[in-house]
């Protein structure tokens, strides 16, 4: 079975090489740009954790799988061309390779992330017009809502906010269910926690989503594997702050010890790293908790279960 899933982790990376090469001037700049960023490799977590979900209910995955896999590491992609741009988290480093905006310049860049969101769009509403099911239509509404204004982009949103980087003329613009603390330069654990959710969590809960309504899966499985799915997120970028101290730089395939440099508020440079490392412990106890009621169905969730130590004690 472990061969079986390795085996189409090798075909889901023929299936991005595929989606993304455009029918006419393959050589164009834009293009050029995007396959640069998209098949530099990447631990493909989000394409990782939806094949997983969808074997949780059966061992062929549904026929709109690959597509939509690759949809939602593409969305993932773009999302890191622009936030590495200099208006944003400026990072010259990515995947082991100059970032995107360092490689061909800020403005293809920005149109490479740009062709990547819309290029995602194309290739799952494409699978479901293909099959026709609604099962398809609904896990392209979940990735759209994860992906969008009320998910990863508001989250991207609040951490520009936090940094003192998204203004409306001299006030920093932030809002949130618990406080108002930053509009006045002070940021909270629970503001910190919310911008994850959103920024980073969103779009392993539209991974996974996606897999569950792809798979048929009972409204009740889907909220089981949706609260895995927040809690995994939160887990994967506490994670990511703890390696950002700890790591270095040709092991992490990124710049290390920015966040610290340029006071951006994380779970380490809040809390600490022994706070930072229990919050993580917590996340992932969550994580297990939420796959409780799925055992309970009998479903098996052994490899979602592995994987949750597997990002929690990732090195890079």
């Amino acid at each position: 079975m472990k061969h079986k899933f390795e085996d189409a982790l090798m075909e889901f990376e023929r299936a991005l090489d595929y989606y993304l090469t455009p029918a006419h001037r393959k050589d164009d700049t834009v293009w050029r740009a995007a396959r640069y960023s998209l098949l530099s490799g990447g631990k493909r977590v989000r394409p990782r954790l939806l094949f997983m979900t969808c074997r949780l209910f059966g061992k062929d995955p549904p026929q709109e799988a690959m597509a939509f896999a690759a949809a939602i590491e593409m969305i993932h992609t773009y999302s890191l061309i622009h936030d590495d741009l200099p208006a944003m988290d400026d990072d010259d480093f990515r995947r082991g390779q100059p970032s995107c905006h360092r490689q061909f310049g800020e403005a293809t860049a920005i149109l490479a992330g740009d062709l990547l969101l819309n290029r995602a769009f194309e290739i799952a509403s494409a699978s479901c017009v293909k099959s026709g099911r609604p099962e398809a239509v609904s896990a392209l509404w979940w990735m759209a809502t994860m992906a969008g204004g009320e998910g990863m982009i508001l989250g991207q949103s609040l951490d520009l906010a936090m940094d003192g980087r998204c203004r409306e003329g001299n006030m920093i613009q932030y809002t949130d269910s618990t406080n108002t603390s930053a509009k006045d330069g002070l940021t909270s654990i629970e503001q910190v926690r919310e911008m994850v959710t959103l920024k980073t969590a969103c779009l392993i809960r539209a991974a996974v989503g996606a897999g569950a309504r792809l798979s048929g899966a009972s409204k009740d499985e889907e909220t089981s594997l949706d609260q895995f799915a927040a809690s995994l997120g939160l887990l994967f970028q506490i994670r990511d702050d703890i390696l950002d101290v700890v790591s270095d730089k040709e092991l992490l395939g990124k710049t290390i010890g920015k966040d610290v440099r340029d006071l951006k508020k994380t779970y380490v440079t809040l809390l600490g790293k022994e706070q930072a490392r229990l919050a993580l412990a917590e996340a992932a106890r969550d994580a297990e908790k939420a796959l409780d009621a799925l055992d309970e169905k009998g479903r098996a969730t052994s490899e979602l279960r592995s994987y949750i130590k597997v990002l929690e004690t990732r090195v890079s």
